[in-house]
């Protein structure tokens, strides 16, 4: 069957927060590359081209069920990072959100439509796969700014923990 309204609506805001997701990490690519972090630079690119990945498996469901995604117009760039830490901050801050955002629909695809949700368990169990990556996702960036706050304001140590990513 097709999608419901409301899960269409809110797949396609999926989309629109993956693009947003896909343009802040090339922003934050920018930034690393404009102070000299070219590791975390290469890192960032990277992290745009999964973010812009994502978003084309959402579109590729919605497919699926029979439909065509609407690309939402996506916001500027605000963020500027200085440091390390400044981008994998905003990192962590930006999949959070993602995370948070796929949870609270997957537990309203789960409940049934006359307790409020929209009972659409094939969506649910297509959101369990993004639930994973995000889940992986805020780990990794965890991890990598414990290794950052080890390093504190040493140039070298930042110099290394940039170097693991050329």
């Amino acid at each position: 069957p097709q999608l419901s309204k409301p899960v269409l609506t809110a797949l396609n805001e999926a989309v629109g927060q993956e693009l947003f997701a896909h343009t802040l990490y090339l922003n934050l690519a920018i930034n690393m590359q404009g102070v000299g972090f070219f590791g975390c630079a290469k890192y960032f690119k990277s992290e745009s081209e999964s973010e812009f990945a994502h978003a084309q498996i959402i579109t590729d469901y919605i497919n699926d069920r029979g439909l065509v995604a609407t690309v939402p117009m996506i916001s500027k760039q605000t963020d500027i990072a200085k440091t390390i830490k400044e981008a994998f901050t905003v990192s962590l801050d930006a999949e959070m959100d993602l995370e948070k955002f796929y949870l609270e629909l997957y537990e309203r695809c789960e409940e049934e439509t006359d307790e409020g949700g929209y009972g659409d368990c094939q969506t649910a169990i297509f959101l369990q796969e993004l639930l994973i990556i995000q889940r992986k996702a805020v780990g990794e960036v965890r991890d990598y700014l414990s290794t950052i706050d080890r390093c504190g304001s040493n140039e070298a140590a930042l110099l290394i923990f940039d170097g693991r990513f050329l």
